[in-house]
């Protein structure tokens, strides 16, 4: 059946194989991490970056932050220990700093390597797991404090459940791949033994001194109750977003999403992980001030991104607007905003979120790293016309910035992971295509085993194949995200009924085996606005800069050869001035073309970006037209980049 889109409305019942109730039912659910597994390059960025980056080697780069063991055996250090997130963070009672590093990086480098699909590399990840299991205290504590340190509200810095949390993510992934019981058992008698200690009357998760991050604990509650449907997990998930409300001073406290005069001013990757927590308990609750108060947080936010996905967050939000050239987001911003959206687009089924969550892994998330694995930016603008150290070091491509906080380097392991297990999602009537890449999925639907196998190079196609092959003959539905900036899209699916719904395109037959559904996604080059009266240059899904030649320089060394930091200057210190002309006459397109480059390895497409894309531009120089060949933001040859110009006089 050859179908461009029409628009007619459909709803259908809700099936699933979960324990958990819900009193909103969330519009998709989570597949179990591991059914959807990555193919061509995201694959291939993966494997590079364990095996060459710092994703696989943080121990070894940056042993003084990742290096003690401090889930294991290193909790029986002395309590008081030296908090080793680095050179201003350094000599601080607790060791949550450290906690939070190790624990990031354990839970990433685990998703990572079950989605490498690598034998190797899995049965490192299957060591380091056994260890913490074997470490576990007979009662259950698995953590990184000793004994006297343990369920305080005041006498340490005190990061328990944020640390639990950054560690138990990791292990409850490694379950739902494994169907390992140990596992889910091991991290239950932890988490219902910090349950019993942090609990009205008991002791205060959010007392004085304790991390405002504790409240991600939630994460762990949300997935927990998701797998098990034990209400225990649910009522102290919404326990703690109560309790924490109870401070008024926070971006995400209950009082102040509900005040729409009050913007957010906090700490960007603690306001922007928070987001996801009252969403959640509204859906669990179905109270319509929890409901309000979720979706005034995000209308607070879309302010704040950059239209790259970037979420402003240096270190603070502050109210701050987006900006090109000053409007910096660090790495763990966009890793916690990233994440909020796709929880955000689990529950309320609205592609918007799911769009600008891909918008931001596939523009500044690229954009923010190197495409080897051996370092990202702390702090990362859209326009970059050098990296030099600025803001106390920030601003420089690093695998650890141990003389800052290594926390950046360790949480963007988890960001390629949590992309892909979002880009499939369960239906109420079959699965969702959610987010667009190479990627295959194992999965049951009605009962029936089915295998998919999206094929595609986007986002640097726009062509996509879904083959589906389930064991025998199943009806339903595919739903099919529709990208706001596809101008057309076109679909082929012989058999297949195919409607529009909202954001979505939905694809219902008898799917047998050797069935497809193609997509082609049509787009222009567009100019898209920003705060300072210029434009970016967007096309499909991807954002586009001009490359500033660069000189890298070798600005640290770290333990392990071939890692350190790196500086990068421009070649030129003023590089030509361009303007995009007739924006008066069109705004709503740009004149293109695009140069395939034969150099461009498609294993690799960051290192060399597989086409330009080519548009004429006014050199504001020499007043004349040329022809300026730009690239994805994310490749490795616009480090240093030009991304807004201004219209022609």
């Amino acid at each position: 059946m050859l179908c461009v889109l029409a628009c007619a409305a459909l709803q259908a019942p809700w099936t699933r194989a979960e324990s958990a109730t819900y009193a909103v039912e969330p519009q998709f659910r989570l597949l179990r991490f591991g059914e959807v597994m990555p193919t061509g390059w995201i694959h291939e960025q993966i494997v590079r970056d364990l095996r060459d980056g710092f994703a696989g080697h943080m121990p070894e780069v940056a042993p003084m932050t990742c290096g003690a063991d401090i889930f294991g055996d290193g909790r029986n250090l002395p309590d008081r220990i030296q908090n080793a997130g680095g050179g201003s963070w350094g000599g601080a009672e607790g060791a949550w700093w450290k906690g939070e590093t190790e624990g990031n990086w354990r839970s990433g480098n685990t998703m990572l390597s079950i989605l490498s699909g690598e034998p190797e590399l899995r049965a490192l990840a299957d060591e380091r797991v056994a260890h913490l299991l074997k470490t576990q205290d007979q009662d259950g504590y698995m953590g990184i404090y000793g004994p006297t340190l343990r369920w305080s509200s005041g006498a340490v810095d005190n990061g328990e459940l944020w640390t639990q949390t950054t560690i138990f993510r990791g292990l409850i992934a490694y379950y739902e791949a494994t169907g390992r019981e140990d596992v889910l058992r091991a991290v239950e008698r932890a988490v219902q033994l910090t349950m019993s200690h942090y609990r009205e009357g008991v002791s205060d998760p959010f007392g004085v001194g304790t991390q405002s991050h504790n409240l991600m604990f939630v994460d762990v509650m949300e997935r927990l109750y998701d797998l098990t449907g034990n209400p225990a997990y649910r009522d102290f998930g919404v326990f703690l977003y109560r309790d924490y409300s109870r401070d008024t001073s926070t971006d995400i406290s209950l009082q102040n999403l509900l005040r729409s005069d009050r913007p957010l001013m906090g700490h960007g990757a603690t306001t922007y992980e928070h987001l996801r927590v009252p969403i959640w308990a509204a859906y669990v609750t179905a109270d319509p001030v929890l409901m309000a108060a979720s979706a005034e947080g995000f209308e607070k936010a879309w302010p704040h991104v950059s239209p790259t996905g970037g979420p402003v967050s240096n270190e603070f939000i502050a109210n701050k607007p987006t900006d090109p050239d000053t409007g910096g987001y660090e790495g763990c911003g966009e890793k916690e905003w990233m994440t909020s959206l796709l929880s955000a687009a689990q529950k309320t089924g609205q592609a918007n979120f799911a769009e600008r969550a891909e918008t931001t892994f596939y523009n500044s998330v690229q954009g923010s790293r190197l495409s080897d694995g051996k370092g990202v930016d702390y702090v990362t603008t859209d326009n970059i016309y050098r990296i030099d150290g600025a803001i106390m070091n920030r601003c420089i491509f690093s695998p650890a910035h141990e003389d800052v906080a290594n926390c950046c380097a360790p949480n963007f392991t988890q960001i390629g992971a949590i992309f892909v297990r979002n880009m499939w999602m369960r239906a109420p009537d079959g699965l969702a295509m959610v987010l667009y890449g190479p990627c295959t999925v194992r999965t049951a639907v009605n009962s029936v085993g089915v295998r998919l196998t999206e094929e595609t190079s986007y986002p640097f196609s726009d062509k996509v194949v879904v083959r589906v092959d389930p064991e025998a003959p199943v009806p339903f539905s595919l739903h099919v995200r529709v990208p706001t900036w596809a101008t057309r899209v076109e679909t082929n699916c012989p058999g297949a009924e195919i409607l529009r719904s909202g954001g979505w395109l939905l694809v219902t037959k008898r799917w047998a085996a050797g069935d497809a559904l193609s997509l082609a996604l049509d787009s222009d080059a567009r100019p898209v606005p920003c705060n300072n009266g210029e434009f970016y240059v967007r096309r499909g899904p991807l954002l586009y800069a001009m490359p500033i030649p660069a000189i890298r320089r070798a600005a640290k060394d770290y333990p392990l050869a071939g890692f350190h930091d790196y500086f990068f200057f421009p070649v030129e210190w003023a590089p030509a001035r361009f303007a995009l002309p007739k924006l008066a006459e069109n705004p709503n397109a740009l004149s293109y073309e695009l140069a395939p480059k034969p150099k461009s390895d498609p294993r690799y497409p960051w290192d060399v970006a597989p086409e330009d894309l080519k548009i004429r531009m006014l050199n504001l120089d020499t007043n004349k037209l040329e022809s300026v060949a730009l690239v994805p933001m994310g490749s490795s040859e616009a480090i240093l980049r030009r991304m807004t110009f201004p219209p022609a006089p």
